[in-house]
């Protein structure tokens, strides 16, 4: 079904409208310019309309072929920079509700992504990573693990360490993220 929709323009804007966001999220969560990530975003789509043809469904999931291209995309793109990457949350505001914040709850949150951004680049290079294919792709653990070379209980296991890590630094600088 995938390879069909790979080669019809009006299916591929199907799958376009439903994975874009997802890429979109993972570039700019991984990218810290602006810039450069919409560039990367471009040309991810683009390998993924040139190589559709290599697409197999049965050996992967669509999503994990999908982002194998964005990670090697943006492996590439460090690569030719040959610089040390820093992953930015600046500019990525997750919809959590509905209405417009007040004045000092946007500050407040400004000073919980500014808290949280610290503690996640402490995290690993590979827990970052898997933090950010989880809450900012939207992929699920069998996904990240096929994708990165784990298996799925490594995958949970790297989430759930990372994630207690995040909690302790996090209340050493007197943040609690839940009520």
């Amino acid at each position: 079904m995938i390879g069909l929709a790979l080669k019809d323009e009006t299916s591929f804007t199907e799958l376009y409208n439903v994975y874009f966001p997802r890429i979109n999220n993972y570039v700019h969560y991984r990218v810290a310019d602006y810039h450069d990530a919409e560039d990367l975003v471009s040309q991810i789509l683009e390998k993924v309309f040139t190589k559709s043809h290599s697409y197999q469904e049965n050996k992967a999931p669509f999503s994990v072929w999908l982002f194998r291209i964005a990670r090697n995309t943006i492996t590439d793109y460090y690569r030719s920079r040959k610089g040390v990457h820093n992953i930015s949350l600046d500019g990525y505001t997750r919809d959590i509700v509905a209405r417009e914040p007040e004045p000092a709850e946007i500050v407040e949150l400004s000073e919980i992504q500014h808290h949280l951004l610290k503690a996640i680049a402490s995290l690993s290079q590979r827990e970052q990573e898997i933090i950010a294919l989880k809450f900012w792709s939207d992929l699920s653990n069998r996904e990240i693990a096929k994708l990165v070379g784990i298996s799925e209980s490594n995958t949970g296991v790297i989430l759930f360490r990372a994630m207690r890590q995040l909690r302790l630094i996090l209340a050493s600088q007197g943040m609690c993220i839940y009520e």
